[in-house]
């Protein structure tokens, strides 16, 4: 999953290229981070997008938390 800006752009340190990777999951609460970045409340208050990448698999919802 990779976070975009309001123009499509990949915001730097949450691009697809900085995401890890998860392989054989199936977990019902999974939570997306980006190298040693995993908190996008830095975020707060921006306009955002996101972008799924899935390969062999479904997504059938998301969901984001304050905490």
């Amino acid at each position: 999953m990779e976070v975009l800006d309001e123009d499509g752009q990949a915001i730097p340190g949450f691009s697809a290229a900085d995401a890890v990777r998860y392989d054989n999951v199936n977990e019902l609460r999974l939570r997306p981070a980006w190298g040693d970045n995993s908190d996008v409340a830095q975020l707060r208050g921006s306009n955002v997008r996101l972008k799924f990448y899935l390969h062999n698999a479904r997504l059938y919802s998301f969901q984001m938390l304050k905490e």
